[in-house]
């Protein structure tokens, strides 16, 4: 078991890495980014904070990353927010 900060966690096993893994690999597959990349390496802790919260479904937690990490850009209707909400932030009518 690890201690942080009073709280004790178990320990992470080469069954639950091997799975995280493949989630974040998953993840930087469809986002065509690196395994070392920073957005994938805060996705990686996002995974394992999911993961000591109890999410221990590779599937919820591959939903969740796909979710939490959405690109805007390519939601039709969120693009035109994304470009009102630029648009208005820079002064530009």
């Amino acid at each position: 078991m690890t201690q942080h900060s009073g709280i004790t966690k178990p320990a992470l096993q080469p069954s639950d890495i091997a799975m995280l893994q493949a989630v974040l690999q998953g993840w930087c597959q469809e986002k065509s980014c690196g395994v070392t990349s920073p957005a994938a390496q805060q996705v990686a802790r996002e995974l394992v904070s999911w993961f000591e919260c109890g999410i221990r479904d590779q599937r919820k937690l591959s939903g969740l990353m796909r979710y939490m990490h959405m690109d805007l850009a390519k939601v039709p209707h969120c693009e035109s927010m994304q470009r009102s909400v630029t648009i208005s932030g820079t002064g530009v009518p």
